[in-house]
């Protein structure tokens, strides 16, 4: 995936096989799994809510300027590869 001028400062989610079932994963799932940072400071967020819980589910958030309580983007995509791939590019897009 092409990041443009973003970069990525925290993954723990690339290890992680989202093919695999929840209760193998439920442990790795937590509210930190990956971040995207643009050159500008804006941020792309991938978590796991409620965190280690099998009946989590992963979020991804496109925030501006650290304003978390209103981000620009938000999603709740399926625990599938292709999925996630679609959400973060579109978070990204958001950030445009």
């Amino acid at each position: 995936m092409d990041l443009g001028d973003a970069r990525i400062t925290y993954d723990s989610l690339s290890p992680l096989d989202l093919r695999q079932s929840v209760d193998v994963l439920v442990d790795d799932l937590g509210e930190d799994l990956l971040q995207i940072t643009c050159a500008n400071g804006d941020i792309v967020d991938v978590g796991w809510y409620p965190a280690w819980n099998e009946q989590g589910r992963l979020r991804v958030v496109a925030v501006r300027g650290q304003d978390w309580e209103a981000p620009v983007f938000s999603a709740r995509p399926d625990k599938d590869p292709q999925a996630l791939l679609q959400a973060l590019r579109a978070a990204l897009a958001s950030l445009g």
